[in-house]
């Protein structure tokens, strides 16, 4: 059809052009792939931040020896395998202690009791704590004054001292020291909890949920604690490295787990005493112990920078 034909059809009749699309376009110019910028992407967050990036990456190690330590170790933590007090070198990559045993493997094997007596000290105090403060916040009035006053006599009481306080009545052993840790830690995460909920019931849905008739369980579970769940995460996450170093110390002090058992904390005890003649027994385990601190901190605050944005 002509142009003059066109103009001449009634305007009913006359059809829309159509747009061009992408497919029309001229032939000379490629369009990106959408996968290409995928990878750029991912490069240009992780260069952007390489502290967060190599922590994570440090703990995703972590992790490995965890979940597969004989992978990582294959060599057996308790029995003897070398000479006695052998430096770092090819066949021992940490040396090896008084009694011919790898340090590597010991710190590898390690992890799983540190570690993991962390995390059940956080999930404690968490849990506790967390349900503790928003219950505080929420109900307010006497309750809420006698879990303050609570809370403010067991804050005035160092932690470590608080810990050996509950050790002392629970006994011996990395189980029995992650949940003394985890009691310690519970004051702090009601403060936490119930300053958030003090926040959150200010809101206008907290009003809408009041007026509608909702009860006050029901309006913790639904309301208060997604909403504060976010910040008490990020603080549970920085806690965590002050939960690991609470453990080690107790372990150092002879409180967790009993020797041959590898932990970090008692293998650092046991090579204080020739930190002269023995370097790698001591400063392996705790140089470990310190980046494992530090790489837990620094990926939890980076969460919560992000979460502040």
């Amino acid at each position: 059809m002509t142009s003059t034909q066109r103009a001449q059809r009634p305007p009913w009749a006359q059809r829309p052009e159509r747009p061009q699309s992408h497919q029309d376009a001229p032939r000379g110019r490629s369009r990106p792939a959408r996968g290409s910028r995928g990878p750029l992407r991912v490069l240009r967050i992780l260069g952007a931040r390489p502290g967060v990036t190599l922590a994570s990456l440090f703990l995703l190690l972590l992790v490995g020896w965890i979940l597969v330590p004989d992978l990582f170790a294959p060599t057996d933590p308790i029995e003897a395998v070398g000479p006695s007090l052998a430096p770092p070198g090819s066949h021992y990559w940490f040396g090896t202690d008084l009694n011919g045993r790898d340090v590597y493997s010991r710190v590898v094997h390690g992890a799983r009791s540190s570690l993991l007596a962390g995390l059940v000290a956080i999930a404690i105090s968490l849990v506790c704590g967390g349900l503790l403060g928003m219950v505080a916040g929420y109900a307010g009035g006497i309750l809420d004054a006698v879990i303050s006053r609570a809370v403010e006599v067991l804050v005035s009481i160092p932690g470590l001292l608080l810990s050996l306080a509950i050790i002392s009545a629970l006994g011996f052993g990395v189980d029995k020291v992650a949940i003394a840790v985890g009691i310690s830690g519970i004051p702090g995460m009601v403060r936490i909890a119930r300053a958030e909920t003090l926040r959150i019931i200010g809101l206008p849905f907290m009003d809408a949920a009041a007026t509608s008739g909702t009860r006050r369980v029901i309006a913790i579970l639904t309301h208060v604690v997604p909403n504060a769940s976010g910040a008490i995460a990020v603080v549970a996450g920085i806690d965590l490295g002050g939960a690991i170093l609470a453990v080690a110390s107790l372990s150092f002090l002879g409180f967790g787990a009993v020797p041959p058992q590898p932990e970090w904390g008692s293998q650092i005890n046991e090579g204080r005493t020739y930190i002269a003649s023995a370097w790698w027994w001591t400063l392996f385990p705790s140089l470990v112990a310190a980046l494992t601190v530090l790489s837990v901190n620094r990926v939890s605050r980076g969460i919560g920078t992000r979460e502040d944005r």
